[in-house]
């Protein structure tokens, strides 16, 4: 669904760019079906992360870890899958849904595995919820783990409450209420950090210990687990072990359902394929490390929990009973699986998402390019790129790293004013171009203890034109945004 309501004022100018012209059809549809996160604004025709709908080749994409422009590779994947299944002999739109789960579940997912296509991470933790309430005999304690280092939405959608004040599908509803259905549902949101208040990581053992209590205390009294594990954090920390998760699983799996929050999607594939055949869920997002256009997200069910709720009984209504249908303003009747629609999409008003399905053709080509090159080189190019940008970190006495220690994932590398000083307008001037620099867009300003940090991110797109070019020009834009860095703070 396309709106002229997604189309929103402002003042802000608009980033200097000389992107090819875009197909209008396509820059519209790509960004419909999304909150107001993704609409566009009237003056810069950027979403509120600074990102067009098009391409932007000429500006400097450092800024996965938020949003990043569409690539070129992705829009044209884009345009091709909007002309099959709009043209002449089109596709029918079932069929093109079904194909987009397959080449996920191919990347990712063991023979049994399904995939639920969601507009965005905070979705998908909406969708993750309707199902665990639908597993759960009694009140639902919901684990989360480091909200602050996830989504601004996520601690509102796990207790099941709307996040906005629009739904991706929708329209209007009401920020912090209850999403109709769900009002009397007993769920309880729990926290887990990652940090201590200093902003330095907590002791792994320390996290899966609290993680473990929490949820042995939400089984004594009665009730189901929701456990998050977070694989990649905003500042690339992770967040309860997957060897605690396996363990904890396994204790009263009837009563458990461990999700690892992958939406960063900075871990390898062959380690989302083992959570899932380790009986963990996965949510992940095309719109990250991935380099896909903002906002498409995805739940992987594991085979074992993908069979679980096939065979659960069907409701005695099409339009009532099932614990998804309160999920009509977010999820579409095409985001679901055939073993899972007639079970847990009957009371969805919207037959598909078209957008969502555009921003996945997108983020699609891009995974699967990444794919195809050699892991040895993926693995030597992203530790190039945090060795270029720790090395201009150190030559720079204005800037500091805001983790001293390892563990946090390769291509992620999160930076403070040395001083302590805010760094929002710097990253504002960096992301419009002040005093007619080049663009350059991090990732977004995020709370590290008391300090803010920066992060400069590298994406697939990124690291699949260093394997066919070389690292030159990933080291040449670097050079660029750190000039300028270093301009701004004077």
């Amino acid at each position: 669904m396309v709106a002229a309501s997604m189309i929103a004022g402002s003042t802000r100018r608009a980033p200097a760019s000389s992107s090819p012209p875009a197909d209008a059809r396509l820059r519209l549809a790509i960004a419909g079906g999304g909150d107001d996160r993704i609409w566009l604004d009237a003056v810069t025709r950027r979403n509120r992360y600074g990102a067009p709908a098009t391409p932007a080749p000429d500006e400097l994409w450092f800024s996965s870890s938020t949003a990043s422009a569409v690539s070129p590779r992705g829009w044209l994947a884009a345009g091709e899958a909007l002309r099959r299944i709009t043209g002449p002999a089109a596709q029918p739109i079932g069929a093109w849904f079904d194909d987009l789960r397959r080449r996920l579940l191919m990347l990712y997912g063991p023979p049994g595995a399904e995939a639920i296509l969601a507009a965005s991470g905070t979705e998908a933790e909406l969708v993750t919820l309707g199902l665990a309430l639908g597993l759960a005999e009694g009140p639902l304690t919901n684990i989360v783990v480091a909200p602050a280092e996830t989504g601004s939405g996520v601690p509102a959608a796990a207790s099941g409450l709307h996040f906005l004040s629009r739904a991706s599908l929708g329209g209007a509803v009401v920020k912090a209420a209850r999403l109709a259905g769900w009002e009397h549902a007993e769920v309880t949101l729990e926290t887990i950090e990652i940090r201590n208040q200093r902003g330095a990581p907590r002791a792994q053992a320390d996290v899966d210990d609290e993680a473990a209590a929490k949820v042995a205390l939400a089984i004594a009294s009665g009730g189901f687990a929701l456990l998050h594990v977070l694989d990649a954090s905003k500042t690339g920390r992770t967040g309860v072990s997957r060897v605690a998760a396996r363990r904890i699983r396994t204790l009263c799996p009837e009563r458990v359902l461990v999700v690892v929050d992958a939406c960063q999607l900075r871990c390898a594939a062959a380690d989302i394929r083992r959570d899932l055949e380790d009986g963990l869920a996965v949510m992940l997002t095309g719109s990250k490390f991935a380099g896909g256009p903002a906002f498409c997200g995805a739940l992987l069910l594991p085979p074992d929990l993908a069979r679980r709720l096939a065979e659960a009984p069907a409701a005695a209504s099409p339009t009532a009973a099932s614990p998804t249908a309160a999920l009509a303003p977010y999820s579409a009747a095409l985001d679901w699986p055939l073993a899972l629609r007639s079970r847990y999409a009957a009371g969805l008003v919207h037959p598909a998402n078209l957008g969502l399905g555009l921003r996945w053709s997108a983020a699609l080509a891009e995974i699967e390019a990444y794919e195809r090159v050699p892991l040895v080189l993926r693995a030597t190019l992203l530790a190039d790129f945090d060795g270029a940008v720790r090395a201009h970190v150190a030559a720079d006495p204005g800037l500091a790293l805001a983790d001293r220690c390892d563990g946090a994932a390769t291509g992620l590398v999160s930076i403070v004013h040395a001083d302590g000083a805010d760094p929002r307008a710097v990253y504002e001037a960096l992301t419009t171009g002040e005093g007619g620099r080049r663009p350059c867009h991090l990732g977004q300003p995020v709370a590290v203890g008391p300090r803010q940090a920066l992060r400069v991110c590298a994406s697939m797109p990124m690291i699949t034109d260093a394997a066919e070019r070389g690292f030159g020009a990933i080291e040449a834009d670097l050079d660029q945004v750190f000039a300028s860095w270093a301009e701004l703070r004077l």
